[in-house]
């Protein structure tokens, strides 16, 4: 009954999801970075997926593919998620447009949810994929733009966990949330020894969409080379439109 009742709601929300304001900016690209906060991330891990995403941002490759497409601009957000329980937190959003406003992202990025020590003031609980995919969705239907493409980027070292006492969007219902919706969900699974085959289960169960594909991350320490990797194909308009023969794509790519 639960997964009937929240399934019926995606006829309302992508209807609320097609008023945009009548003077929203049109980028190439809406892309949220939906990075896992959850129990199971040290500060360690923390901070590796941070300054890989700082790096990524700083790369001359990915600053000129930002302004490569027809409107030379893309819209981007960083949010942390972990279960239903806690509360998501973001950046806001950032129009980058330029090396200079790419390098202001990055150093946001770098010291995001940061004490002075740099320790992550933020995060715990279970791995709730589902939920953090729902909560990226409304970042996209809140902002002030259009983008040409809009993409979520789940980035996460575990499968999704689930709890009796909390109430929560499960990922296959997030999923059809963003089919309806034309969102395409990436996925970016960090390989653990508690999970060595996640990225399959991120390519079967996490990503869906328009060019959805993974890039897996073979530890933590690797992180920085999959996420400037899978950024350059996101944001990269000519490549997210054709596959990539070094990364994972969808079971319906790979059958083709």
């Amino acid at each position: 009954m639960k997964s009937i009742l929240r399934i019926s709601l995606v006829a309302f929300l992508v209807a609320i999801a097609q008023i945009l304001p009548s003077n929203a900016e049109e980028v190439d690209l809406e892309l949220v970075l939906a990075m896992d906060a959850s129990g199971s991330i040290s500060n360690k891990e923390y901070l590796l997926q941070l300054e890989g995403t700082y790096a990524a941002f700083k790369d001359p490759a990915i600053q000129a593919a930002i302004t490569s497409g027809p409107t030379g601009k893309i819209a981007v957000t960083i949010m942390l998620w972990s279960d239903a329980a806690f509360e998501k937190v973001d950046s806001g959003w950032f129009l980058l447009d330029s090396a200079q406003s790419a390098d202001a992202f990055a150093e946001r990025i770098r010291n995001f949810q940061l004490n002075k020590d740099r320790q992550i003031g933020f995060g715990g609980g279970g791995t709730g994929i589902g939920a953090g995919v729902e909560a990226a969705l409304r970042l996209l239907r809140a902002n002030p733009y259009k983008g040409l493409r809009n993409v979520i980027d789940v980035s996460g070292d575990g499968i999704e966990t689930e709890f009796w006492f909390t109430k929560n969007m499960l990922i296959a219902d997030a999923k059809k949330l963003a089919d309806a919706e034309g969102v395409t969900v990436n996925g970016l699974p960090i390989i653990t020894r508690d999970f060595p085959d996640l990225d399959t289960y991120y390519l079967e169960q996490v990503i869906t969409g328009p060019g959805a594909f993974i890039e897996k991350a073979a530890s933590f320490e690797d992180f920085s080379r999959a996420i400037r990797r899978k950024l350059l194909r996101e944001i990269s308009s000519s490549i997210a439109s054709s596959p990539d023969s070094g990364s994972t794509p969808t079971n319906k790519e790979s059958k083709s």
